[in-house]
């Protein structure tokens, strides 16, 4: 590993706390949780209370099935981020709260934009494998496949959790959930009710958040916030400015409420923010802005629950000379219910996309600029409970899409629960991606033209194993292999070379192991770790059916190592230190980093806080990207929350 020595250095931080806590006994064995679900969302004013391992193997998550179960239960490669992680982790944006999953990796790729992936594929251009949903609306981008993260800039108060899994969703989530998939859950409105107000600066950035929530009557409780933020810009190699600097404002709001049986939620938000295009240093200024409005029905049916979901979202994006939009109206029902050793889910859905592009003069173009896109879906899946430790979970979903038609996405899991908890767990399932707007219809005449491009496939084979051996220790380690085809690929014009064309015939295979862990030293001090490996097999010799010599596969570490120290130094003073160690690129050296975070609980409602980021290196790269290769130093971060 590079820079073992400052990695061993930074690695001494990690216990720290040790001195704290220094004498004190071990902690006693609580008495064991209910079997039923945790749920973690919770009110303001408790959301500082930490839950024990063994409450957590408990907490509920609904992104494996898509129907509440235990975490401990859940047989995937599934890693929770809760909001207490978040806010002690003193991270200012999303995609910062997203390296706290060990089973993602997450490239900055300038001040403010990332490239992030879970088991491999990384990199600005080939990060196109991940499905993210924000409280079950899709923001995966149907003119690239990826995610634009400038335009992501939640409110990070808000969230109640992150469940990121690895692997394979097709059965449930359909096409794009091929790697993995992003679930961000925000809380109720009843949990955030008064208002609150979190505010802070630094060196390099700036926020400012403000929320109030109230009810009306008994039965509805709603909240409305408003957000902004401000960075400043990255580095080139010379430790110049990049002139990639942001801001941007945001605001929304979120009604529940209940009617007898029947529970709805209508929320909405909108929000502009101003980057930058630097692959130049110049820094063209682009506007990126957006509004959607969603609505959801959840009732007992059948011995189930029926849940109808609705939304309209809405996306631009202008640069000089250009003007992406986007308009995204989806539907889809989704009933759960119990047939003795059956828990069934059957769902369907409808989804339209009209979506536009005008380019700059006499650069590459879209042909036709304006299309609208359908994907229409069924799915069902079964957990059948062969015995009282084994289930067999079998799931499929056929969708057709405008570009590639029919797909078939299925997937068998097989869990069996051990005496004491643990979890042993293994699958096989099929996923793809369909094809974006980019690799239909990118034209520039005489070089380049839009062809039949399909989807991509990939089969994936997964084994798991989760556990937790007694109240202070819990674990989770799987191992994965991904048999990938009809990857993309750039194809020449037989005889006359060009036009070039982007074609499907790309083939690799991937395999690697996801760990992580927790061990409570005390009441007031936990250690956690996580680790992931990659390894990748393709062809990437430069052939006229790909002269791109296989770029499509991107540009990953091989490993990279996770390591975080929680601990309460006193009733009211936290420190949080964590560690990172990354592998190298093919063109950019891997990396050690720290961050440290100090918080003081003044009160139950007021907490400030200190956060130093990037402690290690004066200046780091994180992407190979010779276009989007920016240097990020050292961070200062002051914060103040209150809510009353």
């Amino acid at each position: 590993m590079r820079h073992l020595g400052q990695g061993a250095v930074a690695a001494l931080v990690l216990v720290m706390p040790a001195a704290a806590h220094a004498g004190e006994a071990a902690r006693a064995s609580d008495a064991p949780p209910s079997p039923q679900l945790i749920k973690v969302s919770m009110g303001e004013d408790q959301d500082l209370a930490r839950l024990s391992l063994e409450e957590l193997a408990m907490v509920e998550v609904t992104s494996v099935s898509r129907r509440p179960e235990a975490l401990a239960n859940a047989a995937a490669a599934i890693y929770v981020i809760s909001a207490d992680d978040i806010r002690r982790s003193g991270v200012t944006s999303l995609p910062e709260a997203l390296r706290l999953a060990p089973n993602l990796n997450v490239q900055r790729v300038n001040a403010v934009d990332y490239a992030i992936t879970a088991r491999g594929f990384n990199g600005y251009e080939t990060s196109n494998k991940l499905l993210v949903l924000v409280d079950g609306r899709s923001i995966y981008s149907t003119l690239s496949s990826g995610v634009f993260w400038d335009a992501r800039d939640l409110m990070l108060e808000d969230v109640e959790r992150i469940e990121v899994i690895s692997g394979p969703g097709g059965a449930l989530y359909g096409s794009n959930a091929m790697n993995g998939v992003i679930n961000i859950i925000t809380r109720p409105a009843a949990d955030t009710q008064g208002t609150l107000i979190s505010a802070g600066a630094g060196n390099e950035d700036a926020r400012l958040s403000i929320r109030h929530g109230g009810t009306l009557g008994d039965t509805a409780a709603w909240r409305a916030y408003l957000t902004a933020f401000a960075r400043d810009e990255s580095f080139d190699a010379l430790g110049n400015g990049s002139n990639d600097d942001g801001d941007g404002l945001r605001g929304g709001a979120r009604i529940d409420w209940s009617a007898g049986a029947n529970h709805l939620t209508l929320q909405g938000d909108a929000f502009e923010h101003e980057v930058a295009v630097n692959e130049d240093m110049l820094g063209v200024q682009t506007y990126v802005r957006g509004a959607n409005v969603l609505g959801r029905w959840v009732r007992p049916l059948a011995g189930g629950e029926l849940q109808v979901q609705a939304y309209y979202d809405r996306f631009e994006r202008e640069e000089p000379g250009s003007l992406e939009e986007s308009d995204t109206f989806d539907l889809a029902v989704q009933q759960a219910f119990d047939m003795g050793r059956h828990q069934l889910v059957l769902g369907a859905g409808h989804r339209v996309v009209d979506s536009a592009f005008a380019a700059a003069p006499g650069g590459a173009f879209l042909d036709p600029p304006e299309r609208t896109m359908t994907l229409t879906n069924v799915f069902v899946q079964d957990q059948i409970a062969l015995t009282d430790a084994l289930t067999l979970t079998l799931g499929a979903k056929f969708e057709d899409n405008s570009f590639s038609g029919q797909e078939f996405l299925p997937n068998v899991r097989l869990g069996w629960q051990r005496p004491g908890g643990d979890l042993l767990w293994a699958s096989v399932g099929r996923a793809s991606r369909t094809p974006n707007r980019i690799e239909r219809d990118l034209t520039l005449p005489g070089f380049l033209i839009g062809a039949d491009f399909r989807s991509e496939t990939v089969t994936a084979y997964e084994l798991g194993y989760r556990a937790t051996p007694t109240p202070q220790i819990s674990f989770s380690i799987n191992a994965f292999y991904n048999v990938y085809d009809d990857l993309r690929t750039v194809s020449i014009t037989p005889a006359t070379f060009l036009p070039l064309r982007l074609t499907n015939n790309g083939e690799a295979e991937t395999w690697g192991v996801e760990a992580w862990g927790s061990y409570d030293v005390s009441d007031g001090w936990r250690l956690s770790a996580g680790l992931s490996t990659l390894n990748k097999e393709y062809d990437a010799k430069i052939t006229p059916d790909d002269i791109s010599g296989l770029v499509s596969i991107g540009d990953d570490p091989e490993y990279q190592l996770l390591l975080r120290s929680q601990s309460d130094l006193t009733d009211s003073l936290e420190l949080d230190v964590r560690l990172r160690a990354v592998d190298d690129l093919a063109s950019t050296e891997g990396y050690v980093e720290a961050d440290a975070r100090l918080g003081w609980r003044m009160t139950d409602r007021l907490e400030l806080s200190l956060t130093g980021q990037n402690l290690i290196e004066e200046r780091r790269y994180e992407t190979g990207d010779p276009l989007r290769r920016r240097a990020f130093g050292r961070t200062v971060f002051a914060a103040l929350r209150v809510n009353f």
